[in-house]
């Protein structure tokens, strides 16, 4: 009797050959990396990154920081996952480089930064986001904080808050982001131990100074962890509208318990408002109370007050001259950029690049917020639609088979790419070569005047165990 043998099939028939050829999986970052030339990221990389190296084999600054955005852009997660691209000759070619970075390299470097690098390499980063922004009149401001887990003795990382696993190290970062435009307008790196508010006062002087000019700042939203008198007095004083979460304190229990106007607005879902004032207050304030059924609304997120059974609650202090239910609405909206933490931090890799250095984790983190910010504007600008995140573009268009070869005396990429696919390419490499240079000229006349200057050059430094005085202060 035959019988089949399961070993016996395509796969094990097929012959075993080898090539020299310069064969590559990630043809497709041809269209990042040409968009982001557009966008002058190596003239901005070079002014941002502080050098002072002698040795005559060294990386050029910009190859090391492109080979990162490379790594990003393929699924790395951490510095060891760019040894992964050093022998992918197509992805030299993007890059311009002979040679790329090992992960020693990169972090070598990049632990060997202090404080007054990592803002000057922000400060220039921001200036594309400037530049960027002086397209549109205003926007709306949301702030939040995440937790990045450690697993070391890295500078800064301290127990501190840690919903997913409690007692673990981890530094705390805070962000400032544009709800429209989903762009990271500003970053801090903070130990673990810091509090959601802690500096953000400070912080958030730095993200304003980061506006263009005439730039309108609609409203700023915020969870309940900057729920604090100092901050709220500090938006006033700046005149800027705002819708924050309340801390459910027993005050503002007794408060909640204490209303009796409902509105119904939908089925299960009724919303209520009074004027709070705090002990540590000199002035009452506007909060908006939304209250759900459970039985009618079973999936409802929020408190659950014991002397009211059966609801969940949502309570918003606002300066907003909105009604009640609006200033739910709009408070609600924040929850977008939840899912840029996410992206950041499960697409990026922003809470895998670490190093002993506070400073040089720093760097990394904000430099990826600049890569998020480029491929931000690249989904906008080339192609039109903001709601992908990284790892569908991956998937749809910077996984490509590719070879590089000679047509004559040019140098070309030939991309396996057929029907659809290839037009589909086609059609977003006019969209970048169509593209105005007009954000490179932007560019460098804002850069220009800046005169920016390391205040040292780069240099290795060993390792320090204390932590950084950034990381205390904030």
């Amino acid at each position: 009797m035959h019988t089949n043998d399961s070993a016996i099939g395509p796969a094990a028939a097929l012959g075993i050959r080898y090539t020299g050829k310069p064969v590559s999986g990630w043809g497709g970052l041809l269209l990042a990396f040409r968009y982001a030339e557009r966008q002058g990221i190596r003239e901005l990389l070079s002014r941002a990154l502080p050098d002072g190296r002698t040795s005559p084999n060294q990386i050029p600054v910009v190859t090391m920081a492109l080979s990162l955005f490379a790594t990003v852009l393929t699924g790395g997660r951490r510095f060891a996952h760019a040894e992964r691209l050093r022998e992918d000759e197509v992805v030299k070619r993007f890059i311009g480089a002979q040679r790329l970075p090992s992960a020693m390299t990169l972090t070598r470097y990049f632990g060997g930064f202090v404080r007054s690098q990592v803002e000057q390499l922000s400060a220039v980063l921001a200036e594309h986001t400037r530049t960027r922004l002086s397209r549109q009149p205003s926007d709306v401001l949301d702030l939040d904080s995440t937790v990045f887990e450690r697993y070391g003795s890295q500078q800064g990382s301290l127990k501190g808050h840690n919903p997913r696993k409690h007692g673990r190290p981890s530094h705390h970062p805070l962000l400032a982001m544009l709800a429209r435009s989903k762009l990271v307008l500003h970053s801090w790196l903070r130990s673990g131990n810091s509090g959601s508010a802690r500096g953000v006062s400070g912080f958030l002087a730095e993200a304003l100074a980061r506006l263009p000019a005439g730039f309108v700042v609609e409203a700023l939203r915020a969870d309940s962890g900057f729920f604090v008198r100092e901050f709220l007095e500090e938006l006033e004083r700046r005149r800027l509208p705002y819708a924050i979460a309340v801390r459910t304190t027993r005050l503002v229990h007794h408060a909640i318990v204490g209303l009796s106007d409902w509105q119904p607005v939908a089925r299960g879902l009724e919303v209520a408002e009074t004027r709070y004032l705090a002990p540590s207050w000199q002035h009452s304030r506007r909060i908006v109370v939304v209250r759900e059924r459970i039985a009618e609304r079973p999936d409802a997120k929020g408190r659950r007050l014991f002397d009211l059974p059966g609801y969940t609650f949502h309570t918003v202090v606002t300066t907003l001259d909105l009604p009640a239910i609006e200033v739910w609405r709009f408070y609600n909206g924040r929850s977008d950029c939840e899912n840029r933490l996410k992206e950041l931090k499960h697409d990026y890799g922003a809470d895998g690049f670490c190093l002993n250095s506070f400073d040089g984790t720093e760097a990394v983190f904000r430099l990826i917020c600049a890569f998020y910010n480029l491929v931000a504007a690249f989904k906008a600008d080339i192609t039109r639609d903001p709601a992908p995140q990284l790892a569908r573009l991956r998937t749809e268009h910077f996984v490509a088979g590719a070879i590089v070869g000679r047509d004559g005396r040019e140098v070309v990429l030939r991309l396996g790419l057929r029907g659809r696919y290839r037009e589909r390419f086609s059609a977003l490499l006019e969209r970048i070569e169509s593209s105005t240079r007009a954000t490179v000229t932007q560019l460098r006349n804002a850069l220009e005047p800046l005169a920016f200057t390391a205040s040292r050059p780069w240099q290795p430094r060993p390792a320090r165990r204390s932590i950084a005085p950034h990381a205390a202060i904030n």
